[in-house]
């Protein structure tokens, strides 16, 4: 009698479509739409015509102490800060008052394949700059930094902190000095992640350590970001 074969199902892994590729945003197209979006672009990331995009996007967070500054954000900047001169996104506030309120900014970072949200791996990137003037609260300096997802290292001479919203990475009480000279990584922390589509970096301020009438604006910057792009047509 004749044998008839099951067909069995097999991943899509022709040799010209690519199932991982390795990213960063330092190759990617930057568009700065306002000083509240921008969009990096990955043109046909695997080979199958598919674009991949990461969005950001910044509301206000928390009180009106702080204000986004419309011309300086989301700017990318590759002049020398951090310690190196790798294109970061450049985040930007301005001191309204100086009540100890935290005001500031919460970015939305979003991956996504052919405009369908889609997962990264191996998420790093750096938060450079983390500085200023110690604040009246007795917690450390004025601009803090939290995520949604990851974790940071640094190091404990200039930055303490968990990340969080309630223990925010922050300038150390003890820092050798409250500005962070833009040839130095002291005020840096690296993060790292996994297994994620979207996550939020929030950058708020408290100023009251400064004198009454001095109010000066806040800036740090994020990037290069890289991670590893999963196709979702492969399966493992």
């Amino acid at each position: 009698m004749p044998v008839i074969a099951a067909a069995v199902a097999t991943p899509l892994t022709a040799a010209s479509v690519a199932c991982t590729a390795a990213l960063s945003t330092s190759t990617a197209v930057y568009s700065r739409l306002s000083g509240t979006s921008s969009l990096f672009t990955w043109v046909d990331v695997f080979g199958d015509g598919k674009d991949l995009t990461l969005t950001l996007s910044a509301v206000p967070n928390g009180a009106s102490n702080m204000t986004i500054n419309q011309t300086n954000n989301l700017r990318l900047d590759s002049a020398t800060v951090g310690g190196e001169a790798q294109p970061s996104v450049h985040l930007a506030l301005d001191t309204a008052d100086l009540r100890n309120l935290g005001g500031g900014q919460r970015v939305t970072f979003s991956f996504a394949l052919d405009g369908v949200a889609t997962t990264v791996s191996d998420l790093g990137y750096t938060i450079k700059d983390i500085d200023g003037v110690q604040a009246l609260d007795g917690l450390g300096g004025a601009e803090r930094v939290y995520v949604s997802e990851g974790t940071g290292t640094y190091n404990s001479d200039w930055i303490r902190g968990q990340g969080t919203g309630t223990n925010a990475w922050r300038p150390f009480t003890g820092s050798p000095n409250p500005e962070v000279a833009p040839t130095s990584a002291a005020g840096n922390v690296r993060v790292t992640a996994s297994g994620v589509s979207a996550f939020d970096l929030t950058f708020v301020a408290n100023n009251s350590g400064r004198a009454l009438g001095e109010r000066p604006p806040q800036n740090i910057w994020i990037g290069p970001l890289t991670f590893t792009a999963l196709n979702p047509v492969c399966t493992v």
